[in-house]
């Protein structure tokens, strides 16, 4: 068993320049699930209340406020109603110098190599803060274009960025992340991607045991301690999480949702989708309708 489930399969940005920018401006909540990917990503959190998973640890933050996500890491958000949030996507690679130089051994390396902690946010109250949310509209800014002109200033500003936690000491190095820190999160990224992977079939402890070669018993204690959920409530919340997909995109009949998604019993399936919700599944699809209809 591999993670390939749980990695993300979005392609960010284009072969030729590989970043993408993301932002989100709804009235209801925003819910991005456990997930990684090989890039990287800088949140910005410009308004609201927020909670996030970030390789098993969880944070609250108010925006604004910028977290920082490496390749690899796990994590997830959650945003209170009329929050503001955004991203950039992208692959560090892109900033490395085909010259190998000072710059490419003390800091473009480390980066890629993992052997460099990054902060894991930064908030108004820390002294990079101006300079770090500058850096970032510009790079929104110049992202918007496609001349070579501004991709090169976007990567300037990236740089730009580092520059500045390096000088002021944001970046850490670790030697590499401790074996049993780093096999925590393989173990963990193994059994999400096998749940992403089989959500619609009966998955039971046991199954998700055997992909981590544990017994049922101490696997429930050890993923109820890493993640902060019991297996049940995860399956659960990526069921909920990918019917709410289907019934945001598709007009399928939600009985056909509910057992894609797992539910052979649609009572069942309506009660889990509005305990995670607050609304059943018919009104979750024509809040979502009204909401279309209001941005056009």
């Amino acid at each position: 068993m591999d993670k390939k489930g749980l990695k993300e399969e979005a392609v960010h940005g284009t072969v030729k320049f590989p970043l993408a920018v993301y932002c989100y401006e709804g009235e209801t909540t925003f819910e991005v699930n456990l997930h990684w990917h090989e890039e990287w990503e800088i949140i910005f959190m410009k308004k609201g209340n927020f909670c996030l998973d970030i390789n098993m640890q969880k944070y609250r933050l108010s925006g604004p406020a910028m977290l920082l996500v490496g390749s690899g890491d796990i994590h997830g958000i959650h945003g209170e109603e009329g929050c503001r949030e955004g991203a950039v996507v992208f692959d560090m690679k892109m900033l490395s110098f085909e010259h190998y130089d000072s710059v490419q051994y003390q800091m473009i390396g480390p980066l890629l190599n993992r052997t460099v902690q990054l902060p894991v946010a930064i908030t108004e109250s820390d002294k990079v803060w101006t300079e770090m949310a500058g850096l970032y509209e510009k790079i929104l800014e110049e992202a918007k274009k496609e001349t070579p002109a501004a991709r090169m200033r976007v990567k300037a500003y990236l740089l730009q960025m580092f520059a500045c936690m390096y000088e002021n000491g944001k970046l850490v190095h670790m030697g590499g992340i401790a074996d049993y820190e780093g096999k925590k999160i393989e173990n963990v990224k193994k059994v999400l991607g096998f749940i992403q992977e089989n959500y619609g079939q009966r998955i039971t402890n046991q199954d998700m045991a055997e992909v981590v070669q544990m017994n049922a018993q101490y696997f429930c204690r050890y993923f109820k301690r890493v993640t902060g959920k019991t297996p049940t409530e995860y399956v659960n919340e990526v069921r909920i999480g990918k019917a709410a997909e289907y019934l945001y995109r598709t007009d399928r009949k939600i009985l056909d949702i509910a057992l894609e998604c797992g539910y052979d019993n649609i009572g069942y399936f309506i009660r889990r989708f509005k305990e995670a919700k607050g609304v059943l599944p018919s009104q979750y699809r024509k809040s979502r309708s009204n909401e279309d209809k209001k941005s056009k």
